[in-house]
């Protein structure tokens, strides 16, 4: 299914003028301004602080790793070795690295990426070319730095708790699943609605995430080393 997804994004999805169709509404054709760009709602709320809600979450699964490591157990004197903090241990260091690599990696791909955000765009009031998906930087033309959506990919690296709890605990595998899938498409339309990203800019993020997450769950199984401990 990753393939089939992964293969539709790149010779289905450039054809269906999705992208203009999706983002038209929030973009004022007279002014040629998107005028939820600076929003107060989208930018505090949508944009920084689901993005701190989103490493405050990783944090709390670092939390938890650390609050079930074996140390606690002789400095309080404890053996209850059926503490959920140490029965899913590894789960949660799992979840945290996850998250910090598929999140760290769509910033880097960002940082690389000679595609534009829609606002800097000539069609929409900017003065940057659009370039196609394996399009080639034009020479008057500067790196946008904005393919994939760095934004929506906090919501999406949750998916890691479907990955880390899968084996385990299927239905806390299946609300992190949702919760990944929600709150990353949330997160990526609160910016389309701004004038920053494409819905193709989330798609491809929602893609690498989990194909990231899929490569670290088949490396390294959260469930075969929790039973080791």
């Amino acid at each position: 299914m990753p393939v089939i997804a992964g293969l539709l994004l790149v010779f289905l999805y450039p054809h269906t003028s999705l992208d203009a169709w999706l983002i038209q509404p929030f973009y004022d054709t007279h002014a040629l301004v998107f005028p939820l760009k600076n929003d107060g709602f989208l930018e505090s709320v949508m944009h920084k602080g689901l993005r701190n809600l989103m490493i405050v979450v990783s944090l709390m699964m670092l939390g938890f790793w650390i609050f079930g490591l074996k140390i606690w157990g002789v400095v309080f004197k404890s053996q209850n070795g059926s503490h959920w903090s140490k029965v899913y241990h590894r789960q949660f260091l799992w979840i945290f690295i996850a998250m910090v690599i598929s999140t760290s990696a769509i910033s880097v791909l960002k940082r690389l990426s000679m595609h534009s955000c829609p606002w800097d765009l000539l069609p929409y009031g900017g003065t940057q070319p659009w370039i196609p998906l394996f399009g080639h930087l034009p020479a008057a033309a500067e790196m946008g730095h904005c393919f994939p959506g760095g934004h929506a990919s906090g919501g999406f690296a949750l998916i890691a708790i479907y990955f880390g709890f899968r084996d385990s605990l299927p239905k806390l595998a299946n609300a992190g699943l949702l919760l990944g899938l929600l709150f990353g498409f949330a997160m990526g339309w609160g910016q389309m609605m701004r004038g920053a990203h494409f819905m193709s800019h989330n798609l491809w993020t929602a893609w690498v995430v989990w194909m990231i997450l899929l490569a670290q769950y088949l490396v390294w199984s959260p469930k075969a080393l929790a039973a080791q401990d």
